[in-house]
């Protein structure tokens, strides 16, 4: 939880996957606040990697900084379209 939000804030799932890598899931992004969290706890991020945008699962040869176009399908996962 985050005490400087007007709303408590926190991670809607949590696991220790490796001995210096934790699996956060959260509902909403504020700023930055994956980095909070873990600096509440007494730790500090050094990396992040982002798995899902709601619905849409990010493919994993998608490398940090490369992009694609979105499908209908995609768009449709995201709620731009029904």
């Amino acid at each position: 939880m985050l005490n400087d939000e007007p709303e408590p804030i926190a991670a809607a799932g949590a696991e220790i996957a490796e001995e210096n890598l934790l699996r956060l899931t959260v509902t909403e992004g504020k700023y930055h606040q994956v980095k909070r969290m873990v600096a509440a706890a007494g730790n500090r991020v050094e990396a992040l990697h982002r798995e899902a945008v709601g619905e849409l699962t990010l493919p994993a040869d998608l490398k940090p900084g490369e992009w694609r176009w979105l499908s209908a399908d995609d768009l449709e996962k995201l709620g731009y379209v029904k």
